[in-house]
C-alpha cells in the first residue's frame, strides 16, 4: 500500500530544466565548450550544474572562478521559475502526505518553491542530493528518504522527468511514474523513460492524478 508520495522538483513540480538548460548551454559555450540545446537536453537534463562543469570542466575550473559560475547559473534560472501547469490543483488534491526529492541543493528547492507558491505542500519533506555523497542517478537520496520516513521502497511512489531520476529511484526499488508534462520534453522522452523503468507514464497533471489515483487503490 503506497503511503507517501516522492516529488522530483525540477521538471516535475517547477518549469525549470528548459532554463536551467539555457542558461548552462549558452554559459558552457562562453567557456569554449562546444555543446548544444538539444544535446543537453538529450543527455544532461536532471544532472546537478557541478556534474556537468565537472565533465566538461573538470579539475581545470576550481575555486572562487567556479564558485562564481555556479551562483551566476543558479540565480538566472530561479528567476524565470513557473509552477508546472496544474501542479498545484494536484497537489491539493493528494490526501497522502508528500516529499520532494531532489538532485538539486535544498536551497534552490525552497527557493522555487516558494516562489511558486506551493511550499505549504512540503512542509519538512526535502530530500537533496547534497545532504549524501552521490546525486540521481544513484539512488543515496531516495535510500535517505526512505530511512528518514521510516517507510518500506513499495510503501512509497515516486515521480521523476528524467532518465538520471527514474534510474535512481528504481534502483532504491521504489516504484516510478514518469512525468513528461514540462517544457523541456522532447520527442521520444517518454520511451526513455520506460526504458530506464518507469511503470507508468503521465503526460500532464490530470494524467498524473489518475495515475496516482490508480495505484494508491491498489
Amino acid at each position: 500500500m503506497i503511503k507517501h508520495i516522492l516529488f522530483d522538483c525540477d521538471g516535475v513540480l517547477v518549469d525549470t530544466e528548459i532554463t536551467a538548460a539555457e542558461v548552462m548551454v549558452e554559459s558552457l559555450n562562453e567557456l569554449g565548450v562546444e555543446i548544444t540545446l538539444d544535446y543537453y537536453l538529450n543527455n544532461l537534463s536532471g544532472s546537478t550544474f557541478t556534474t556537468i562543469l565537472d565533465t566538461y570542466l573538470g579539475n581545470s575550473f576550481n575555486g572562487d572562478e567556479r564558485k562564481q559560475f555556479l551562483d551566476e547559473a543558479e540565480n538566472k534560472t530561479v528567476k524565470k521559475v513557473e509552477a508546472i501547469r496544474g501542479v498545484e490543483n494536484v497537489l491539493r488534491q493528494l490526501t497522502l502526505p508528500k516529499s520532494i526529492v531532489s538532485n538539486s541543493h535544498i536551497w534552490h528547492v525552497e527557493h522555487v518553491i516558494s516562489r511558486t507558491g506551493i511550499d505549504h505542500f512540503f512542509t519538512g519533506h526535502v530530500f537533496s542530493s547534497e545532504l549524501v555523497g552521490r546525486p540521481k542517478p544513484f539512488p543515496d537520496v531516495y535510500n535517505l528518504a526512505t530511512a528518514k520516513l521510516e517507510l518500506l521502497p513499495d510503501e512509497l511512489i515516486a515521480i521523476e522527468d528524467s532518465s538520471t531520476g527514474v534510474q535512481a529511484a528504481v534502483a532504491a526499488q521504489i516504484p516510478v511514474i514518469g512525468f513528461t508534462g514540462a517544457s523541456h520534453i522532447l520527442p521520444g522522452h517518454e520511451q526513455k523513460l520506460k526504458d530506464s523503468g518507469a511503470i507508468e507514464i503521465a503526460n500532464t497533471m490530470d494524467e498524473l492524478m489518475e495515475v496516482l489515483n490508480s495505484l494508491i487503490k491498489r
